[in-house]
């Protein structure tokens, strides 16, 4: 079964990436329409085209995480739209996708650019230049309440002790979890637009400076200054473009469980254990259908779960499954992370995932290609309470 309405489908018809890296920060807007272009040009559009916008998040709790709304960027492209979306709140990174497709399918809109700009580097280096001055902390109320007593406000903090857990339950191993970084670096070194691109060994991922016991250094993603834009159409206007269609097969942001980042059951795992095996209720393709997999790696640990949650390999099996790499390697039997995921590419928020899942599909991954031209790609986002992920074919 595919995502179908009145016999209308959704599509990515076009992408584009501005990632400038490390080096004297741009002004994030002209970051921001550099992939507006690219990925205008990708499908053969043109701004006219474009009658829809949809983000995540509308606005973030600090400008950089978050700096072009929806509404500043219709305003800077000049354009009027039928639709257009961006909550904090939804199934993950991806819910302006999903966004996009209920738009498409119930017939608001046939061109939907979706979009995540992030100016995480540019911040860490405001706050570098202005540390926080010494004397209380300010109180916090809601959720964190509970963690502030002992000084756990890190997403790193709570996804080390799911990691901890799974080590005790099914003896996972560093030198495993190991293997999914030194991937995503192996693949960064052939990817031109990753941040990080030079060599990385088992010894300097040993002996980095540990984080949050056990994730060290290289099991972080890495801050930087990028957009990244998908545009979603109506299959019945994708058709006609200039490449073809990747048609969204079926996607999945279920929600069930314990909403909590520390107190999920099991506690080794993460609510991509709910949308996982819910993905495959809207599709007749079954998990040895899928060539390529792009999975959230915020933190090293959470592609390994969504490993599991997607059905790669059994409850508490990942840490065989990546074992040594081979496996999940270009030419192995489920290349994982193509691009060098967030770790090596860069932290785009799940977004440049879903970019380098479609890249792959189209053939387009230069010394990076995945071979036997893939069909079928998934791609997922979300580390702890909220995930969602996306089943691709190509048309």
């Amino acid at each position: 079964m595919v995502i179908r309405n009145g016999g209308l489908q959704a599509a990515i018809t076009g992408v584009g990436m501005c990632a400038p890296g490390r080096g004297a920060p741009r002004p994030i807007m002209d970051v921001m329409l550099d992939a507006v272009d690219e990925a205008l040009a990708d499908a053969g559009l043109t701004l006219k085209d474009i009658d829809g916008i949809a983000t995540f998040p509308l606005r973030a709790s600090y400008e950089n995480d978050s700096p072009i709304d929806v509404t500043i960027l219709k305003e800077t492209l000049g354009i009027e739209c039928n639709h257009f979306s961006g909550g904090v709140e939804g199934p993950g990174q991806f819910t302006s996708i999903m966004a996009a497709v209920g738009a498409v399918l119930s017939g608001q809109a046939r061109h939907v650019l979706c979009y995540r700009t992030l100016a995480q580097y540019t911040q860490q280096l405001i706050d570098r230049a202005n540390p926080p001055k010494p004397g209380p902390k300010p109180r916090v109320s809601g959720k964190w309440m509970y963690h502030r007593p002992f000084d756990v406000m890190s997403p790193v903090t709570c996804t080390a002790m799911m990691v901890r857990r799974h080590m005790h339950e099914f003896g996972t191993t560093r030198e495993q979890i190991a293997a999914t970084v030194l991937n995503s670096r192996r693949n960064a070194q052939r990817n031109p637009r990753a941040l990080h691109r030079g060599p990385l060994t088992m010894d300097d991922y040993m002996n980095a400076r540990m984080i949050s016991d056990p994730l060290g250094l290289y099991d972080c993603d890495a801050l930087l200054d990028a957009s990244t834009v998908i545009i979603v159409s109506a299959l019945d206007a994708a058709r006609d473009l200039r490449k073809p269609p990747i048609v969204i097969e079926a996607m999945s942001g279920r929600i069930a469980g314990r909403y909590s980042w520390d107190q999920y059951e099991p506690l080794w795992g993460m609510m991509a254990l709910e949308t996982g095996p819910h993905l495959w209720t809207h599709t007749d393709l079954k998990p040895k259908d899928v060539k390529l997999a792009n999975l959230y790696d915020g933190f090293s640990f959470q592609a390994m779960l969504w490993l599991e949650a997607l059905g790669f390999c059994k409850h508490g099996e990942s840490g065989p499954f990546v074992e040594g790499g081979a496996r999940i390697a270009l030419d192995g039997e489920l290349p994982l992370n193509t691009g060098g995921g967030q770790l090596s590419a860069g932290r785009m928020h799940g977004y440049g995932l879903l970019w380098e899942t479609c890249i792959q599909l189209w053939g387009e991954g230069g010394e990076r290609q995945v071979p036997n031209a893939p069909q079928v790609g998934v791609t997922a986002a979300g580390g702890g309470p909220l995930a969602g992920c996306l089943l691709l074919r190509r048309d």
